[in-house]
């Protein structure tokens, strides 16, 4: 019989159980918020996370917009009247910011932490006849994001008259041909410091422009990459130094299994 009575017994005991641990975990959440509406904003704090050499971004400038340029004060405002919702949202704004996290801790201050965008390439719009536009960053997945006025990453330069018309990114059919090409000179050391400039027609040709010597590279449409910039690594291992650096005006790597050389 007492074996019985014990064996009732412990759902009982474990119903109790969850209700105490319940309890205690709800009341431990009502207090928490109690404290939350009693703490006020001690400051904000910005964490800018930069994969370029310096930030693009500054915070000074940051908090002028996060404070909508001193509109709103936040300085011992209670933290349950502050939305950081608002306040992400209000940095997202920045074309330069890939993304932004905002959150508080109990010492009252709100800490935001900031990502930007490490441009794969830089496009001059006054070069295609577009005087009155501005240049443009372009991101890894072909978004513009305009450009800093704290830091110049030394990133690929390019132009031509592909970007007139006022286009607004490179995440169209045709746009995205290029961010692949731009990727591979950007992870190459030699085409990196070889290549100053790139220029692309109106029907998406490129012409590479090099740092060293007069020749242009006529590289066609951004296809068969790695293939193209094989052909293009043996014309400066083999041609080069038996030519010469100003022998030829043009090469030509947009012809199949073949390279050539104007004068």
């Amino acid at each position: 019989m007492s074996t019985l009575k014990n064996r009732n017994f412990r759902p009982l005991k474990t119903i109790v159980l969850y209700v105490i641990l319940f309890s205690l975990a709800l009341a431990g959440i009502l207090y928490s918020e109690w404290q939350y509406k009693e703490i006020r904003c001690t400051g904000i704090i910005i964490k800018l996370d930069s994969e370029n050499e310096r930030p693009l971004l500054g915070k000074n400038d940051i908090n002028l917009v996060i404070t909508n340029e001193g509109a709103d004060y936040f300085l011992d405002k209670p933290l349950n009247e502050i939305s950081l919702r608002k306040i992400e949202q209000r940095v997202k704004r920045i074309p330069l910011v890939k993304s932004c996290e905002a959150h508080h801790d109990f010492s009252g201050k709100i800490i935001i932490s900031i990502k930007e965008y490490s441009p794969v390439a830089r496009v001059l719009r006054f070069t295609s006849g577009e005087s009155n536009q501005r240049d443009q960053y372009v991101t890894q997945e072909g978004k513009f994001i305009g450009t800093s006025d704290f830091f110049t990453p030394r990133t690929l330069v390019v132009s031509g008259p592909f970007f007139t018309q006022n286009r607004r990114d490179l995440r169209d059919a045709r746009g995205k041909t290029l961010i692949p090409l731009f990727e591979f000179i950007n992870e190459d050391d030699f085409l990196r410091a070889q290549i100053s400039q790139i220029m692309v027609a109106a029907d998406g040709g490129v012409i590479l422009v090099p740092t060293l010597g007069k020749t242009n590279i006529d590289f066609g449409l951004p296809i068969h990459i790695e293939s193209k910039f094989k052909k293009l690594k043996l014309f400066y291992e083999k041609i080069i130094p038996n030519k010469g650096w100003n022998t030829y005006s043009w090469i030509h790597l947009k012809y199949k299994n073949q390279v050539i050389c104007d004068y």
